[in-house]
């Protein structure tokens, strides 16, 4: 049995104590328990001496926890100078980022400022005449209007050194040799004289700037002469000279361009007006005719005036007189029939074309008035077809009325006073050979008595 019960002890010694008691020789239970109060009062004091250590450790650890906070509290105390200079730092970056974002603003704002006036600008500068002279203005100033980047100053004062040059330049009247297209589009150097950029003249005669290509076109239709002669002579003399000087940069020279001459004026006026100018021409030259007719027979009539006693036939008095040079004195009457048939015989002759010219100077604004009213007909029918809409359409038939008229009038008023000279020295003459012929019947009475 002591066996049996010493077994399980054993065993349960080795289950429970082995790791306690591995080395120490446990003979019974006694030994056994006094090993355990041996080995529990052994872990007591271990478990006390780690504690201690641990409450030792404990007191270490808070002391430096401790001595931790208080170099934290110390540091903190000693960076609270640096927090507020950090803040006031922080603050300022606020502000100067605030100040910055506003002046990029402003910046952007005068950007787009700059380059809207670099481009209206740039408009400017194509109308301007003076391109023509400085065409290298152009590409920089386009140049400075399609940029995207922000202004600078250079870009600033360049602008502004063109807006100068342009306000300074165009204040002159100055030459310099440009590119100029004739009127047969041929393109030649040119001694261009330029007054401020309003007018051109190059070899005297008048430019028109287009600015769509930059060049200078010879008008293919010049203002008067004494406009174009005042130009050709600037700079000839010190003596000041008058120019003709277009305000409207052009437009009333453009203009000259479309304003029709004298020829197509005329054909303005279409047949009716040609046949005014004809019957003119012809009344003007019979007219003329008739005058230096009867001044040359005026002048034979006075040179046989002072030779009665030799009568010639070369004029209508000398005729007369002859005519009854062979009448005996003493047929009175036949005298007097013989001086009225020479004179009705001379008359046709003093008299020829005055009727003539009298019809034409009648007829002509009879023929004005005809052009008149076809030229209405035309221009009410043009109304009738495309409307009023575009003046351009009238303009024929207006033109042709007036023109005709105007033709009318230039031809009729100049014959009537031809006429009535022509009338008056034929007159005259007729009223001559009158007297001169009651001047024979007196003669011729006067012998008769003696």
């Amino acid at each position: 049995m002591k066996a049996l019960r010493t077994i399980p002890l054993f065993s349960l010694t080795l289950v429970l104590l082995s790791p306690l008691f591995a080395q120490a020789q446990v003979d019974d239970l006694d030994q056994l328990l006094q090993s355990v109060k041996q080995q529990q009062q052994q872990q007591r004091q271990l478990n006390r001496q780690r504690e201690a250590e641990f409450l030792a450790d404990r007191q270490r650890q808070q002391r430096l926890l401790n001595q931790a906070r208080t170099a934290f509290e110390q540091q903190q105390q000693e960076n609270q100078p640096l927090l507020a200079v950090t803040e006031a730092n922080a603050r300022e970056i606020e502000r100067l980022e605030k100040d910055l974002a506003g002046v990029v603003e402003d910046m952007g704002d005068l950007s787009s400022g700059f380059r809207e006036f670099a481009g209206d600008f740039s408009a400017v500068l194509q109308e301007s005449m003076l391109t023509a002279q400085l065409p290298e203005r152009g590409a920089t100033l386009r140049a400075l209007a399609d940029a995207n980047t922000q202004v600078t100053i250079e870009e600033i004062q360049s602008l502004w050194l063109l807006v100068q040059e342009e306000m300074t330049e165009a204040g002159k009247v100055t030459r310099f040799d440009g590119q100029v297209i004739d009127t047969a589009g041929v393109s030649k150097t040119a001694d261009v004289l330029r007054v401020g950029v309003f007018t051109a003249w190059a070899g005297g005669e008048y430019l028109r700037y287009v600015p769509e290509t930059g060049e200078l076109l010879a008008l293919s239709r010049q203002p008067p002469a004494r406009y174009r002669s005042a130009a050709a002579g600037f700079g000839g003399s010190r003596e000041p000279v008058v120019l003709a000087v277009d305000p409207t940069r052009g437009s009333l020279l453009g203009m000259y361009t479309y304003t029709p001459d004298l020829r197509e004026r005329v054909d303005q006026g279409g047949t009716i007006g040609l046949i005014i100018i004809a019957l003119g021409c012809f009344g003007i030259l019979l007219t003329l005719w008739r005058l230096i007719v009867l001044f040359f027979v005026s002048v034979k009539i006075k040179r046989q005036l002072g030779q009665l006693d030799t009568a010639s036939a070369d004029n209508p008095l000398g005729r007369v007189l002859l005519s009854v040079s062979d009448v005996s004195h003493q047929e009175e009457e036949l005298l007097q029939l013989k001086l009225d048939e020479a004179v009705l015989a001379e008359m046709p002759g003093l008299e020829r074309g005055n009727g003539l010219i009298k019809l034409i100077a009648a007829i002509s604004p009879l023929l004005g008035l005809l052009g008149t009213v076809t030229g209405m007909i035309l221009t009410f029918q043009a109304i009738s077809l495309f409307g009023t809409g575009d003046p351009k359409l009238m303009a024929g038939g207006i033109s042709q009325a007036l023109v005709t008229t105007v033709l009318g009038l230039v031809v009729a008023i100049p014959l009537l006073f031809g006429h009535s000279l022509v009338a008056y020295l034929a007159r005259g003459m007729i009223q001559r050979l009158d007297e001169q012929c009651a001047g024979v019947l007196a003669r011729h009475a006067e012998r008769k008595e003696s």
